[in-house]
């Protein structure tokens, strides 16, 4: 009877937590290696890439991360110039090494990593801005969705980009970001890190587990 009694409050927990949108599926198993010595120089254009390069295209982008690889589709047509400075930089070896600086989590009004910054620490530069594009409806972000980073008063950051881990809006008078593409696969590996959360438990800054992007390989669709 003890045992009985035992089944049926895990079964009512288990229905009562599905009810709750509590996710009872095991997660992933995700491990990283450590990240790799920064790089100490980057490639620096003068001028950003001609949309043409995009081709009017969809790109498969594959990043090769510490903790895995991610594939990223990109839309060439509704985001040409974007695309294209994504191509070129790729190609260019502008992202070896070069680890994801930002999370921001759940006590944030956004909610991705962001990579893509040689440095890692929002100082480098391709040479560059980018205009905006492709800005999706709503200026609502959905997981899985990758975009062109930017800061206050800026077009965008060029080099740097990020993987939306959890739908948000972007609230009046914040700035919004180019949509570039989505993630096809690996998204468990950006919802890992973003699920062990910030350093010092910070709701905007470096992730807790670190993840560096050792190569990205790009191609035409």
């Amino acid at each position: 009877m003890v045992c009985l009694a035992a089944v049926a409050w895990l079964v009512g927990l288990t229905q009562a937590q599905r009810g709750q949108g509590v996710a009872t599926a095991p997660a992933s198993l995700v491990t990283c290696a450590p990240p790799p010595p920064a790089p100490t120089s980057h490639p620096t254009f003068t001028a950003p890439p001609p949309p043409s390069v995009a081709a009017g295209s969809e790109w498969s982008a594959v990043l090769h991360t510490t903790c895995g690889d991610l594939t990223l589709l990109l839309d060439g047509r509704r985001a040409p110039r974007s695309v294209a400075a994504f191509v070129t930089l790729a190609r260019a070896g502008y992202w070896t090494d070069s680890v994801c600086h930002r999370l921001t989590s759940e006590q944030a009004p956004t909610a991705f990593l962001q990579c893509g910054d040689p440095t890692g620490r929002s100082t480098a530069d391709p040479g560059y801005d980018l205009p905006l594009e492709n800005v999706p409806t709503g200026v609502t972000y959905r997981v899985g969705d990758v975009g062109v980073a930017r800061g206050d008063g800026f077009p965008s950051t060029s080099g740097e980009f990020f993987i939306v881990h959890r739908d948000f809006t972007v609230s009046p008078g914040a700035p919004v970001y180019s949509l570039v593409g989505r993630v096809t696969s690996g998204l468990d590996i950006v919802q890992h890190i973003a699920r062990i959360g910030g350093e010092d438990f910070r709701p905007d800054g470096p992730p807790f587990q670190s993840i560096s992007i050792l190569a990205v390989e790009v191609r035409r669709r």
